[in-house]
């Protein structure tokens, strides 16, 4: 019998469209996969929309109901620790995939015995329209763990949790989890330790997973005030420290750690400055530029000029001129 492969679904007031996304599920050419939804304290019936799917879908199901919303790393999290298959996939309630979506990644991963396999997906928009994004665009290329990680860490790429497989015993071993209480950031910060931590990754040329883009996602609804967007920057930032942090103290990789450290370190001083410009808190912004803990990490940046150069010349802005980027990132 092929490997057991368990499928997440976080789900909070995803009544209209979490059928769409189990439809495509229970569709998979892929014979052994069993269903985890996660209701995170959904109000809008989201249970009773997926039961008749779930019951004719003919696949091993289990819902799990968190009695009040506590957000989409803990509801990963809660699928994870119920999860039985040999491998997991997190999947979003309001996106779709082709009948092949399993099978593709499965079939990579086992092929090389890897530990992470990736995905091209397509977005597609309320109009119909859909636009493929491949794992990297241009020729093929050979991608290691290492050359991914690195990718993410960059932005070089399109983070998607949704579209990546990964060995269960793989995530248990390495404590990887996703940051509860984080609501913005968390899925980079989660694929960026997976891929450090990881010896081999496996990467499919098709795009079978379909990434709904409407009014209603949670990256455009919880972003529609000023302070909503706040909120997310700020989580994406502890994220980036978070994730830094991370990688200098436990990454094998001299090159990541190396990344890190003049990368993401300074980035994430210069991410938490903007905050407090943009909260008019002058007093911790000044505080914060004076800190020699600070001002060290910005000036690392210079040792990653080439890679990303607009790291360094924001630090420099923020070293030079403080007063000047404070009134411009306060605007």
């Amino acid at each position: 019998m092929s490997p057991l492969i368990s499928v997440i679904i976080p789900a909070y007031n995803a009544a209209e469209n979490v059928a769409g996304a189990l439809g495509s599920i229970m569709d998979q050419d892929y014979d052994h996969i069993e269903v985890i939804l996660v209701d995170d304290g959904s109000t809008d019936g989201t249970v009773a929309s997926s039961m008749g799917i779930l019951d004719a879908g003919g696949r091993a199901y289990r819902i799990i109901e968190h009695r009040e919303n506590r957000g989409v790393s803990c509801a990963r999290n809660t699928g994870l620790r119920a999860a039985r298959g040999e491998y997991v996939v997190f999947m979003d309630a309001d996106d779709r995939a082709d009948g092949d979506f399993i099978s593709a990644l499965h079939g990579v991963i086992s092929e090389g015995e890897g530990e992470i396999a990736l995905c091209g997906f397509r977005d597609r928009y309320a109009s119909g329209e859909e636009r493929a994004r491949p794992v990297v665009e241009g020729p093929s290329v050979a991608y290691s763990a290492e050359d991914m990680a690195v990718m993410l860490i960059l932005g070089r790429v399109a983070t998607g949790i949704w579209r990546m497989m990964f060995r269960r015993d793989f995530l248990t071993a390495n404590g990887l989890l996703f940051e509860e209480g984080c609501f913005a950031g968390e899925d980079v910060e989660f694929a960026a330790k997976a891929f450090s931590c990881c010896r081999s990754a496996a990467f499919s040329p098709k795009c079978p997973y379909i990434y709904m883009i409407h009014d209603g996602m949670g990256s455009i609804a919880n972003s529609a005030t000023r302070e909503q967007r706040l909120a997310r920057y700020e989580d994406n930032t502890k994220a980036h420290f978070r994730l830094a942090r991370y990688l200098m103290e436990r990454s094998g990789s001299r090159r990541i750690s190396d990344i890190a450290r003049c990368v993401l370190l300074p980035m994430s001083h210069a991410r938490q400055l903007n905050v407090y410009a943009r909260q008019n808190d002058r007093a911790r912004f000044d505080a914060a530029i004076r800190s020699p803990e600070v001002r060290s990490a910005l000036w690392s940046s210079c040792g990653a000029i080439l890679l990303k150069p607009e790291v360094f010349l924001k630090s420099l802005l923020l070293l030079a001129f403080p007063g000047l980027y404070f009134r411009l990132r306060g605007k």
